[in-house]
C-alpha cells in the first residue's frame, strides 16, 4: 500500500494588512514609508487585508492591471520572510506526518507528490 502526501498550497503568507488611514484617505506616509499596504483600486481588499502578487515578488509579473498588490521593497522583504517561514512549517508538518504514517503502517513506502 503506497501513500501519496501532497503539499497544500497556503496563500495566507501572501496577505498584508491594509493601512486604515490610507483607506480613509488620510495617511500622510508614502507607500515606501508606511508599514501597511497602500493598494491601488484594482486590488481586492477583504477584511482589511490584500493579497500580494507572487509573480511581482519574483520580478516577473507582466499583467497590465494586476488584481494583486505589487508591494514596495520593505513589504516585499516581509513577504519573502513569511514565505520562507511558511515553507519551513510545511516541510516540518510533512515530515511529522510521514513519521506518524510510518509508525502507523510499518513498511509502507511513502511517495511525495
Amino acid at each position: 500500500m503506497a501513500l501519496n502526501v501532497a503539499p497544500v498550497r497556503d496563500t495566507k503568507w501572501l496577505t498584508l494588512e491594509v493601512c486604515r488611514q490610507f483607506q480613509r484617505g488620510t495617511c500622510s506616509r508614502s507607500d515606501e514609508e508606511c508599514k501597511f499596504a497602500h493598494p491601488p483600486k484594482s486590488c481586492q481588499v477583504e477584511n482589511g487585508r490584500v493579497i500580494a502578487c507572487f509573480d511581482s515578488l519574483k520580478g516577473r509579473c507582466s499583467r497590465e492591471n494586476c488584481k494583486y498588490l505589487h508591494p514596495p521593497t520593505h513589504l516585499k522583504t516581509q513577504l519573502e520572510i513569511n514565505g520562507r517561514n511558511n515553507l519551513i512549517q510545511q516541510k516540518t508538518a510533512a515530515a511529522m506526518l510521514a513519521q506518524q504514517m510510518q509508525f502507523m503502517f510499518p513498511g509502507t513506502p511513502l511517495h511525495p507528490v
